[in-house]
């Protein structure tokens, strides 16, 4: 059987170039095969692959806003676990007329917006001493009687003398008690409280932001109080701790007898 060949003409504008070359029928077969092949790839593509791709996409893109939702609710817990402690303490220890809208508090927290929240972890943490003065009574646990606990420091200051937040955080209560006089409790991240009593005069709202060493009232003497101090308590996941062991320059102004 005789083969066939196929001539193929290249002409330019410039009638006077010309091009041509000739390709064997099964080369010819074979070049047409593969274009069809690459043809029914391309339609294959588009029905089968592209939609997949796209559809992995939203799914990514939707497991992303399922992940950012859980840290938000896990956020929220832990705020309203952390002020749900902050009400039994302030119910236990200062009376039961006192309230404290956790759930407000929670809504509130978050509606004060992502940036307000960022603060660093050393912001965080109370080591800031909120007032300058004399440590005269120290922290102490009893261990018959709780009337005779002592969850924090008193520490002697001239009455009208600034108060400063030991760390950022929101107020959590701010008012009245029959024991402690004006006071002013807030929440900081990490499961920390920090607690400002007997004071003068507080400078602050609840569910308000503050930042470390802004003042938020002024030493007095209200409540049941001998002379003018700040009696100040710091407290981690529903516990007390001796804010010696945080607050450092308290250390060398102790004139306790204890």
């Amino acid at each position: 059987m005789k083969k066939t060949n196929y001539t193929v003409h290249i002409v330019s504008d410039d009638s006077e170039k010309h091009f041509s070359f000739q390709i064997k029928e099964h080369l010819a077969k074979i070049g047409a095969a593969l274009l069809l092949f690459l043809i029914f790839l391309t339609i294959i593509a588009e029905l089968v692959f592209i939609p997949r791709a796209l559809k992995y996409s939203e799914l990514k893109k939707e497991n992303e806003q399922l992940i950012q939702a859980k840290l938000k609710i896990s956020k929220i817990i832990n705020d309203y676990n952390q002020i749900v402690q902050m009400d039994s303490y302030i119910r236990e220890v200062l009376g039961a007329d006192i309230n404290v809208n956790a759930e407000s508090a929670v809504l509130d927290t978050q509606a004060l917006g992502k940036d307000t929240l960022r603060i660093s972890y050393l912001d965080n943490l109370p080591v800031f001493a909120p007032v300058e003065g004399y440590v005269t009574q120290k922290f102490k646990r009893a261990k018959f009687f709780a009337r005779d606990n002592h969850y924090g420091l008193d520490i002697a200051a001239e009455e009208g003398e600034p108060i400063k937040a030991s760390a950022s955080g929101i107020i959590i209560f701010n008012g009245w008690t029959p024991r402690y006089g004006y006071m002013i409790i807030i929440s900081h991240s990490d499961g920390y409280f920090t607690v400002y009593s007997h004071n003068q005069k507080n400078m602050v709202e609840t569910h308000q932001h503050v930042e470390r060493g802004e003042v938020i009232g002024f030493v007095g003497n209200t409540g049941v109080s001998d002379g003018p101090h700040l009696h100040y308590e710091i407290w981690k996941d529903g516990k007390p701790i001796d804010p010696l062991n945080l607050v450092y320059e308290y250390k060398d102004v102790d004139i306790s007898n204890e």
